[in-house]
């Protein structure tokens, strides 16, 4: 998704190039999870000769948002303090995150 994000449209070939190797997949994995992002309508697959154009159907700003409510819904029991809590503790959290974690809290009292 972050190749079509970034990219706006891609093929299949495209998006191989830009994740196979880190990833070690095959061309043949990613037509199998595009085809897979396309029944489950995140992307459109469009034809351009004999290769298809896939791009995405949804906002990456919309999938962070619901990926994180449910990973602080499943993980955490709904509450996003518990989540900071347990990142500070296990010290996943620099003291550059904490300083933007004040910021944002201090903007969204305003």
């Amino acid at each position: 998704m972050e190749v079509l994000w970034n990219s706006g449209t891609a093929t299949a070939a495209e998006v191989c190039e830009a994740v196979c190797k880190a990833r070690d997949w095959s061309q043949a994995t990613v037509k199998t999870l595009l085809s897979r992002l396309v029944q489950k309508r995140a992307v459109d697959a469009r034809p351009d000769g004999r290769r298809y154009l896939y791009s995405p159907l949804i906002a990456r700003a919309d999938y962070v948002g619901g990926e994180s409510r449910r990973l602080v819904d499943r993980l955490f029991g709904g509450r996003a303090a518990s989540l900071v809590a347990h990142l500070a503790e296990t010290e996943a959290l620099t003291n550059e995150d904490l300083g933007e974690i004040e910021a944002l809290l201090r903007e969204l009292k305003r």
